[in-house]
């Protein structure tokens, strides 16, 4: 069986001990070392932000069509902007992540209410009781 892969033959593998590792297999050595971020992380920090899109898109689609059919145009207007400010506060609340290079200026009233979104990489540290991520970031302990 001439080529099939037997160590002997002519074909077969190359004994790869003796040459240096390649820049991929360097690659693969540092993928698997530092494998990223888990699925949650990643669910939280990236794919929910595309599905919660889809959803504030299809909620604003319903607002608009029934009020649309109805044809109560302050109605639409009104609601409208309503669920455009609801789902604002919403995305903010859940992926809001502080400005480090501006310091959070002491006001009664932050715009927005929130400092740290709760599905960031921020939010998750905080909640955990590490700290913020560096010096200059805000810590929302200190507004509530």
């Amino acid at each position: 069986m001439a080529g099939a892969g037997f160590p002997d033959e002519t074909g077969g593998p190359i004994d790869s001990s003796s040459l240096e590792p390649s820049e991929v297999e360097l690659a693969r050595r540092r993928a698997l070392e530092d494998p990223g971020a888990s699925w949650k992380e990643w669910l939280y920090f990236t794919a929910f932000k595309w599905w919660m899109a889809i959803a504030f898109l299809i909620v604003d689609s319903w607002i608009v069509t029934i009020f649309l059919v109805a044809r109560s145009w302050i109605p639409l207007a009104a609601s409208t902007v309503a669920a455009l400010y609801l789902e604002y506060l919403l995305y903010g609340y859940l992926w809001h992540r502080p400005d480090a290079m501006r310091p959070p200026a002491p006001r009664r009233f932050r715009w927005p209410p929130f400092e740290v979104g709760r599905w960031t990489p921020e939010g998750f540290r905080l909640r955990s009781g590490q700290g913020p991520l560096d010096e200059r970031s805000p810590d929302p302990r200190e507004f509530l």
